[in-house]
């Protein structure tokens, strides 16, 4: 155990707020009290009704290393700075009632500061939810290697990580700096965080996992109230005196990191989340286009940011709402999966208010590339609501995109029922590949006489209409309940290489439409003669070029090679 050179004074200060944290807070007290550190904790309740600062009270009667406030304040800002002033530590951490300290983590912090004499130090953390566990500093250079005594010119990507919890601070050097946490509804300490970097004139990085954090769903997660007009405003508010403070360093290496930041991830990350969610114009648009504007005044662009990114943002401070919320499915889509509220904005009027703005705009092939991609596939989807509407933005779409918008939409190439895929509920469950591509579906009691194909809309494009290939042979079955189950059957060598094809449903009349799909894709396999994506429930074949005629044009190169080789 480290220990305590002043008197009763412990070595380290832990300040730990709560606010209706009750569930997880055993956890979070045992974890921080299992530590090899002389240390004190201070719990810091801000108006908790769920039990939380009972069960405090209950463990610093059993721990006289735990005391317990209340806030004198309302916010987790005001609650670390009132910890951080009873702190009586030569250092000081903070950490959340809902999270983990790994073993060993506060000594690992300590025995840095201990040995370096530094003004913080600095740890890797993880982060995990019910399903996954990821370690989100991997994509930062800094965190790659233990350092002591560094400054955050010499490792400028330390700004992209900047929660108050991985770090420990020298106590003098916090209350030197003057630092304090705003109350903020969000984001309170990425303004103190990225100040303490400035400012301290000795860095350690800690390549310990000091600190797990609990991504918890609910009305008290911050990712979930993401979405939030308030939220978003306040993380933006903070995010932009982040940026004063970085310019007012002078460092064009720490601006372009701050730039990626602002471009590329967090920044990015929170108005693609807003745009993903928005519906509707709502009130707190104008202060969210606002901030974003006054954000991005402050941060060039970066030369390597994507186009699409850019063009997300940059919508977002215009106040283009429906466009960005199309833009943003296909430049970020939801960072942690589906989001169900992506689906609510109307596809169409979305898509043509997006198409408005890029008819003033320039694009880049990429750009025209990646929304053609997805507009194309998106508008292969089931659709309802006023036909010309949808019609006008095919139109639209098609003078602005090109042609290849109509790609896989069946409805695109007709003027067809709009009941009828409805009725048929024409569905892939499955696929197999390898010399023949079979796909296996079902179709509804009520679909009537249907035949299945493959669209080529790339031959559609290049023809006179739409180019339907049919299967060499179709299975049926019916179950008790009326639901048709289909396999269709297309051998490779029938099928042209290195185009998308999409399955539909044809009626008896001769019309057409998309089969829905949803399912995962099988297994790669260097034998199969096809490639297979699923995306926005649509189905997309291409044939490759046989494994077997590459491996023979490999071997016969290679033996080419050797001879010209054996001949010098």
């Amino acid at each position: 155990m480290t220990g305590s050179a002043h008197d009763d004074a412990p070595l380290l200060s832990v300040v730990i707020p709560t606010h209706n944290v009750r569930p997880w807070l055993r956890q979070a007290l045992d974890s921080v009290l299992r530590q090899d550190v002389d240390l004190e904790v201070i719990v810091v309740d801000d108006r908790s009704d769920d039990g939380t600062i009972e069960f405090a009270r209950e463990a610093a009667g059993r721990d006289a290393r735990v005391s317990v406030v209340s806030s004198p304040g309302e916010g987790g800002g005001s609650a670390r700075n009132a910890g951080a002033d009873l702190a009586r530590g030569r250092y000081l951490v903070f950490a959340d009632g809902d999270d983990l300290i790994p073993d060993g983590a506060y000594d690992a912090l300590v025995t840095s500061l201990e040995v370096s004499g530094s003004d913080l130090a600095v740890g890797d953390y993880i982060k995990f939810r019910a399903v996954d566990t990821w370690r989100p500093t991997a994509a930062m250079p800094a965190y790659g290697r233990a350092s002591r005594g560094v400054t955050l010119a010499d490792e400028p990507t330390l700004l992209y990580s900047r929660p108050c919890w991985n770090r420990a601070f020298r106590r003098e050097f916090w209350e030197a700096s003057g630092i304090r946490f705003p109350d903020v509804p969000r984001s309170n300490d990425i303004v103190p965080m990225v100040s303490a970097l400035v400012k301290a004139e000795s860095i350690d990085v800690v390549d310990d996992v000091v600190y797990v954090y609990r991504e918890r769903p609910g009305s008290g997660s911050m990712t979930a109230r993401a979405g939030a007009a308030t939220s978003l405003v306040s993380y933006l508010t903070q995010e932009a005196e982040c940026a004063r403070i970085v310019r007012d360093t002078r460092d064009a290496d720490l601006a372009a990191v701050f730039a990626d930041l602002v471009w590329d991830r967090d920044a990015f990350v929170a108005v693609n989340r807003y745009l993903l969610a928005w519906e509707s114009h709502s009130d707190g648009d104008a202060l969210v286009a606002e901030k974003v504007r006054a954000l991005l005044d402050l941060t060039p662009v970066p030369d390597e940011v994507g186009p699409l990114r850019r063009l997300a943002l940059e919508l977002a401070a215009a106040g283009s709402f429906a466009a960005g919320h199309a833009v943003a499915r296909v430049a970020g889509g939801h960072p942690e999966g589906s989001d169900p509220s992506e689906e609510r904005a109307d596809l169409v009027s979305t898509w043509r208010a997006l198409i408005s703005e890029l008819d003033s705009r320039e694009l880049s092939d990429e750009e025209r590339d990646m929304l053609t991609e997805r507009l194309s596939r998106q508008l292969a989807q089931p659709r309802t609501g006023d036909p010309s509407a949808w019609q006008a933005l095919v139109g639209a779409a098609e003078r602005v995109l090109g042609e290849r918008v109509r790609l896989f939409a069946a409805d695109a190439w007709q003027s067809g029922d709009l009941g009828a895929r409805e009725r048929t509920a024409a569905r892939a469950h499955s696929l197999a590949g390898g010399d023949l591509l079979a796909i296996d579906g079902t179709v509804s009691p009520d679909a009537g006489d249907v035949a299945l194909a493959l669209l080529d809309g790339e031959a559609s494009l290049e023809g006179d209409g739409p180019r339907l290939i049919r299967p060499v042979s179709v299975t049926w079955r019916t179950a008790d309940d009326g639901v048709r189950t289909w396999s269709a059957a297309f051998p490779a060598h029938q099928l042209p290489l290195h185009r998308p094809l999409t399955p539909v449903a044809l009626g008896e009349d001769g019309a057409f439409w998309n089969v829905d799909a949803a399912f995962e894709l099988p297994a790669y396999s260097r034998r199969d003669a096809f490639l297979y994506d699923v995306v926005d429930r649509i189905l997309i074949v291409r044939r490759r070029r046989s494994w077997l005629l590459r491996g023979i044009i490999a071997a016969v190169r290679s033996r080419v090679r050797g001879g010209r080789s054996d001949a010098r």
